[in-house]
């Protein structure tokens, strides 16, 4: 009984938040747009909270063609028709549609799908279909020619809109959002089929003291060559992330350690043999290095863990003299004579979970797969 009062309780609330929010972005308090954002607000679903988060970071305005996209994409292609033949119509899908929400149970009080709460929507909408017009007519219908080339064009926008906040926008790379997003599917993806992961953090050696010498705008530059030699070398599987500031990370699914550290070879050598000019006033640019560490994931583990050895790897190749790779079988060497960083401990697993092919052949052989670098103009 409990249960049930909190469950009432709370679905009030989020009612209350829902025809708030519908008020204050100034969204007609239709029952389709009432749904709609009563799951956003209910985070019933994660890619609605998350799709509707992006377009209101992006301060757009949820007018109707947009909230009928929103609506054929989340909840099916018939959930919601902005042109209804008749007024009367329209009353009576908005009452169908009423009396669906009230009867309904609220998400949190069931375990079972959700159900599509623009069905009877669709239904009214065929028998009055007949009777409109493909073009707009005096009873003020939209054009369907109209509205298809526009929920294209918004499609197209809100894709335009989730790339660019996934992007680094000085490299064109992923940003630190998508490595996040990218390195828990991939270790999830390596759990279930029993493959290796590998992480590569990688930073410009002396990038402050560059940037004190050659001036911001020349930074800038260097980090670009940096991530394009990264998108030149690596796979379609893999991803290279600007990780923050001069520092990039590659995340490396199906690949060991010893591949791992053969394609952390060539990057570092890669970016080691260009020869930059400035983009500014043309003068030659000294040498760029940078140094790499390697970690490898242990099934189960935090991946905040995985993060940590392989920036502490990065830290040991710093100590080493830079312009050098660390795997953390290096690291572990170095903690077994003296602790690298005593602040920041490796922790132990709480998961003693084997890899697989540990005594077997590795799984997949990098050798020869990466084509030679491209030459990158300065």
């Amino acid at each position: 009984m409990n249960e049930h009062a909190d469950a009432v309780k709370q679905a009030r609330k989020i009612a209350r938040e829902t025809v708030a929010l519908l008020s204050s972005l100034d969204i007609a308090p239709t029952p389709s747009n009432y749904a709609l954002f009563y799951h956003y607000l209910s985070g019933t679903n994660a890619e609605l909270t998350q799709t509707i988060d992006i377009l209101r970071s992006n301060h757009q305005e949820f007018d109707l063609l947009r909230c009928h996209y929103l609506c054929e994409r989340f909840f099916g292609s018939q959930a919601f028709n902005p042109a209804p033949s008749s007024h009367s119509a329209g009353i009576h899908a908005g009452s169908s549609v009423h009396s669906r929400l009230i009867d309904a149970r609220p998400p949190h009080m069931t375990d079972s799908p959700l159900p599509n709460p623009f069905g009877d929507i669709a239904n009214s909408s065929e028998d009055s279909g007949q009777n409109s017009t493909s073009n707009t007519g005096k009873n003020g219908s939209i054009d369907d020619d109209t509205v298809s080339s526009e929920i294209s064009r918004l499609r197209q926008d809100l894709e335009e809109m989730r790339k660019e906040a996934m992007t680094d926008p000085l490299t064109g790379i992923a940003n630190r959002k998508m490595f996040d997003q990218q390195l828990r599917n991939r270790a999830m993806e390596a759990m279930e089929t029993g493959t290796p992961l590998c992480l590569l953090m990688i930073d410009v050696d002396h990038f402050k003291q560059f940037n004190d010498t050659y001036g911001h705008q020349t930074g800038d530059q260097v980090i670009r060559l940096l991530a394009q030699t990264l998108r030149n070398n690596i796979k379609g599987r893999d991803t290279a992330a600007r990780y923050g500031g001069e520092e990039f990370s590659v995340i490396l699914p199906r690949t060991d350690v010893a591949n791992a550290r053969r394609l952390a070879e060539i990057i570092r050598q890669n970016v080691g043999q260009k020869h930059v000019i400035s983009e500014i006033d043309g003068s030659p640019i000294e040498k760029i290095t940078v140094s790499i560490g390697i970690g490898c994931f242990d099934y189960g583990e935090p991946l905040g863990r995985l993060i940590q050895r392989a920036d502490q790897a990065l830290y040991l190749a710093k100590q080493k003299g830079r312009d050098c790779v660390v795997t953390e079988d290096e690291l572990n060497q170095a903690n077994d004579s003296a602790p690298l960083k005593p602040e920041t401990p490796v922790q132990p697993m709480q998961m003693t979970i084997p890899r697989a092919n540990d005594a077997a052949e590795p799984q997949l052989n990098r050798d020869g797969e990466h084509k030679k670098p491209k030459s990158i103009p300065a």
